[in-house]
């Protein structure tokens, strides 16, 4: 065996050994880990009364070491997916530190274990440490042994603490005890050697095996090979033996027709040299032949005869005849080609003839030279007459420069219309290179996937195919990406015999054209702000609408849309955060009705939109439904969570009117009644419910006649404590007892009363209904009642409402801790010194103050920071959509803001245990709803007090 091959062999082996270490590390480490344990038990079951601290820790850290090195052979160092360094290092690791736990332990088991009360007897020791030794050592035999060093690594810290415990006993009482550890020790390590060479032969051995078992299967694999390319060679040579008979019977016929082909081919050079001294008249070349050899030059006159001529003569005269400044240049191509340096003489030169210059054009080749000296000897050649087509030449460069220059796109088509070129404008115009359209048809380069442009451009080939020209506007898409709008005028080319055989096409772009005509169009029918229609083109396309016989719309709806409270939103935001609300209620608008015929921003606040009703469309109530709910998420606008409510009203064509006018102030009646009923609403035309709502004078007559009959009553609905259900006051709510009517809500009267100095009346009379409520109650025991009272916006700027308190708590003689007041958040959107000092009288009144709705105006964090308001009311438009996680999201934000600011948390609109758990949950302070009970009246909601517990009772 060779240097190499045997350096090949050890390392294969050693490879072998690293990785067969590898495959056992596992069951080494199960083994030793085992054999620790057993160790440990053999030691608590029948040696030691005592337990020793030492001895618990070593049996802890060794099971730990072991258990990780298995884990880490087990997950990281899988098969033939490790490196074999690592592998090494780890195996090395491995052994060594488990040597280092089994030698720990049996150092503990010599010296620690000995110094117990009462300490191990010797021949336990020995036996403890002996079990260690011998088992590690029969272990390590069994799968280390492929590498000695791994083996030591083991075995050597293990028999380390033996070693030198046989120097630390008396000798009188160990000495057959050591006298076989040392013999087993030289056993171990005889043993491990064997061992080792044992299995380092058997692997050399394996190895060799393997490679002549491969040796063997290559013989017999190139023994096959050689016999089926023996066989195949002996079939060629049957194949060519027949092949050569066939040539030979071939061979004759062949040189009989070759004797008659020749003859006629002899007949045909005859023809084609006459066939060529006929294209040489026509054509104007004159051939020439140069015999170098002998200085001899024969050449063709105009006239076709041949001349013969010295030389030296000829090469005078054409010193003579060719221009000065081609002269040099003649004659440098002439001597290059002589000396080899170029394959062929050609030349284009200037020649005097007849007082003119005329250009010509000199071609010719060296056909012999000397075979030794490589020196020419004979050169034959041509002269063509080229003027005419130089200066063809140079009006075409000059229409190509114009053509190349152009500032507008050029193309030139076959006759089947195909591109055959193209300039650099027209390529811009199209974002195709010259050579990608090139071959392509027309039409091919654009987009012909409608029906219309298919049929556009078929319309355009027949006309250019059946006339010869078009010229007209075409919106192009083409395939590269680019939409052009372009004048196109193409024209066709004929021949002498007026037949087309191209056609020339002059594109101009009309893009830049278009987009400013676009522009003036836009600017003069959509409005800059909200990108929406303008007041005008709403009035134009709702005329067509009206008037168009083509495709009439037989039944739509006018919708106008209005947002509630803007002016005040727009004076709190200022007009830039008004502009940018209206920027984001027209973006959700137009999302909302992707189905609308057309959605319109007239002026402000005011929209309009066109909804064709048809029984493949949702219904109009199903469409103003959606439009509201798009408006139940708030909008963000500088800094600010604005949710937004609105009114609309609508009116129907043809019910309602045939005429822009009618619809129009139809719809916006209905929309003023959907404002009357204090917005986020929607009202529908119709004459019966206009001729009620023209009636709203009669009402608030009669509303001021109710306060002075006392037809005004107040109902308390229960808020009860989220946890313990307990009683914690009541909601004082106004109701009118009609006469004729009947109990009506506070939904028809209080939008009328707020129009009107009315409402601070009505709010007066609940002030002092409710001092006397809470008088009552406090007779009866109930002491820790707390009463809340709607306050609106009026009753703040009037002045009155302090009065009205003081008039109240000091006639009924009740304390202010015994009353809320429940503000909306328009009561605050005045941030004037006027109002917070009002609120702070309130507050030395030790009245409670309480922001009502929040979440559904404004929702400004400043007026919980600049107001001293003490509980949040959470609107039950969020309340009613618990169970959506946006909604419910929003919920625990409000409460965890609040309860982050130490203020009570009201939920309003309880009417499910669903509500009432999530609540809880989020721990929400009072709950308020039908859940709990319904407004009852003053009789009823005392009951109620008898019948539940009180806070505080």
């Amino acid at each position: 065996m060779s240097e190499p091959q045997e350096t090949e062999l050890y390392d294969h082996v050693d490879t072998a050994h690293i990785k067969s270490s590898i495959r056992q590390s596992k069951a080494l480490l199960i083994n030793l880990f085992l054999l620790c344990i057993f160790d440990y038990l053999l030691y608590r079951l029948f040696y030691s009364p005592v337990s020793s601290l030492c001895f618990n820790i070593w049996i802890a850290v060794s099971s730990l070491f072991f258990i990780i090195c298995w884990s880490i052979s087990e997950f990281y160092f899988k098969e033939n997916h490790y490196g074999l360094n690592s592998a090494n290092r780890w195996m090395q690791f491995i052994c060594f530190g488990s040597g280092v736990v089994i030698g720990t332990g049996i150092l503990l088991i010599n010296f620690n274990l000995t110094s117990l009360n009462p300490p191990l007897t010797a021949a336990h020791v020995l036996t403890l440490s002996s079990v260690l030794y011998m088992i590690t050592g029969i272990i390590c035999l069994t799968y280390l042994t492929q590498s000695l060093r791994l083996f030591f690594l083991v075995f050597l810290p293990t028999i380390l603490p033996l070693f030198i415990s046989q120097f630390a006993h008396p000798q009188t009482a160990y000495s057959l005890f050591y006298v076989a550890y040392n013999f087993i020790l030289i056993i171990f390590v005889f043993s491990a050697f064997a061992s080792h060479r044992n299995k380092r032969r058997m692997s050399i051995l394996f190895f060799k095996n393997k490679e002549l078992k491969l040796n063997a299967e290559e013989q017999v694999k190139w023994t096959d090979e050689l016999y089926q390319q023996l066989q195949v060679e002996m079939d060629k040579s049957k194949e060519i033996e027949l092949q050569l008979q066939l040539h030979n019977q071939l061979l004759e016929q062949k040189v009989k027709e070759r004797t008659y082909d020749i003859e006629k081919m002899n007949e045909r050079l005859e023809n084609n040299a006459q066939n060529l001294r006929l294209a040489h008249e026509i054509a104007g070349i004159r051939p020439w032949h140069w015999d170098i050899e002998h200085r001899k030059i024969e050449l063709t006159t105009p006239e076709q005869d041949r001349i013969t001529k010295d030389w030296k003569s000829h090469q005078s005269y054409l010193e003579k005849i060719i221009h000065p400044d081609d002269l040099l240049f003649v004659k440098r191509a002439l001597y290059r080609h002589l000396r080899g340096y170029t394959a062929r003489f050609d030349v284009i030169m200037r020649i005097q003839y007849d007082d003119h210059w005329y250009w010509v054009q000199e071609v010719g080749q060296v056909v012999l030279r000397h075979p030794q000296s490589n020196i020419p000897l004979r050169m034959v050649g041509i002269r063509r007459d080229i003027s005419q087509e130089k200066k063809d030449q140079d009006r075409l460069k000059l229409a190509a420069s114009v053509v190349q220059q152009a500032a507008e796109g050029i193309f030139v088509l076959d006759e089947n219309l195909c591109y055959v070129d193209a300039n650099p404008c027209y390529e811009q115009l199209t974002g195709f290179k010259k050579q990608e359209i090139l071959g392509k048809h027309l039409f091919d380069i654009t987009q012909n996937d409608k029906f219309q442009q298919k049929n556009m451009h078929l319309n355009i080939t027949k006309q250019l195919l059946q006339k010869g020209e078009f010229d007209g506007e075409l919106n192009e898409n083409f395939l590269s990406g680019k939409e052009v709008s372009i004048w196109t005028h193409i024209n066709a080319v004929k021949n002498d015999n007026d037949q087309i055989i191209n056609y020339i096409g002059i594109v101009s772009d009309q893009t830049e054209k278009k987009r400013q005509e676009q522009r003036l169009s836009y600017l003069e029918n959509y409005d800059t702000l909200t990108d929406l229609p303008n007041r005008f083109y709403y009035n134009y396309q709702l005329h067509q609408y009206l008037v168009s016989q083509k495709n009439p719309i037989k039944q739509f709806a006018v919708i106008r849309f209005n947002i509630d409270r803007f002016r005040t939103l727009n004076e709190f935001l200022t007009n830039n955060g008004g502009d940018e609300l209206l920027k984001k209620v027209a973006q959700r608008l137009r999302l909302t009705t992707p189905e609308a015929l057309l959605v319109a921003h007239l002026n402000g606040d005011d929209f309009a939109i066109l909804y064709e009703i048809s029984h493949i469309r949702p219904s109009i109530e199903q469409h103003c439904s959606r439009i509201f709910e798009s408006f139940i998420e708030p909008f963000h606008v500088q800094g600010h969570d604005i949710v937004v409510t609105v009114s609309m009203g609508v009116a129907y064509y043809p019910e309602h009117g045939r005429q822009i006018d009618s619809l129009n102030n139809h719809a916006e009646q209905a929309l003023n009644d959907a404002k009357r009923l204090g917005g986020n609403t929607v009202c529908y035309y119709s004459p019966e419910k206009s001729a009620l709502l023209t009636q709203g004078v009669n009402i608030e007559r009669e509303l001021r006649n109710a306060i002075k009959n006392n037809e005004l009553v107040v109902y308390y609905q229960p808020k009860v404590c989220a946890q313990s259900h307990d009683v914690y006051g009541f909601e004082a709510l106004a109701r009118w007892n009609h006469p004729t009517r009947g109990l009506i809500g506070p939904d028809l009267f209080i939008p009328i009363a707020q129009e009107t100095s009315l409402i601070s009346d009505i709010g007066r009379f609940v002030i002092m209904e409710t001092a006397k409520q809470i008088r009552i109650c406090d007779d009866l025991g109930f002491k820790n009642i707390c009463v809340s009272v709607n306050v609106v916006a009026q009753q703040i700027h009037r002045g009155q409402l302090l009065n009205d308190l003081d008039d109240a708590m000091q006639y009924y003689q009740i304390n202010g801790k015994k009353l809320e007041l429940e503000i909306t958040e328009s009561s605050l959107m005045d941030s004037s010194e006027i109002v917070q000092e009002m609120l702070q009288e309130i507050k030395q009144r030790e009245i409670f103050i309480s922001l009502d709705d929040f979440g559904t105006g404004y929702s400004s964090l400043a007026y919980l920071t600049e107001y001293p308001i003490d509980i949040l009311k959470i609107d039950r438009s969020f309340i009613s959509k618990i169970g959506n996680p946006k909604q419910e999201a929003i919920v625990s934000a409000m409460i965890a803001m609040g309860k982050a600011m130490n203020l009570t948390l009201v939920a309003e609109g309880v009417e499910t245990q669903e509500q009432a758990d999530f609540l809880n949950q989020q721990k929400c302070d009072i709950l308020q709803g039908f859940l709990f009970s319904k407004p009852l009246n003053p009789e009823k909601s005392t009951e109620f007090l008898k019948t539940h517990k009180c806070v505080g009772e």
